[in-house]
């Protein structure tokens, strides 16, 4: 499993995780704000028991390189 894992790559990975957690904290109190900002306007929340759209995002297809025929 992890073994020998750096004793610097663990701080980092400590570090990294707290910093998440203030993110997500942020989020969720943005997430709160718009609600409140929604309800004072009268729009109605996205509903919970629809998921939520998916977009997926492709590179541009490169065009094939046939060889001509000599």
């Amino acid at each position: 499993m992890l073994r020998n894992i750096p004793s610097t790559t663990l701080r980092e990975l400590v570090k990294l995780s707290e910093r998440k957690e203030a993110l997500m904290e942020q989020i969720q109190e943005i997430d709160r704000e718009m609600a409140r900002v929604q309800n004072k306007f009268g729009i109605p929340a996205k509903n919970e028991g629809q998921p939520a759209s998916v977009t997926v995002s492709r590179a541009a297809r490169r065009p094939s390189r046939r060889r001509q025929p000599k």
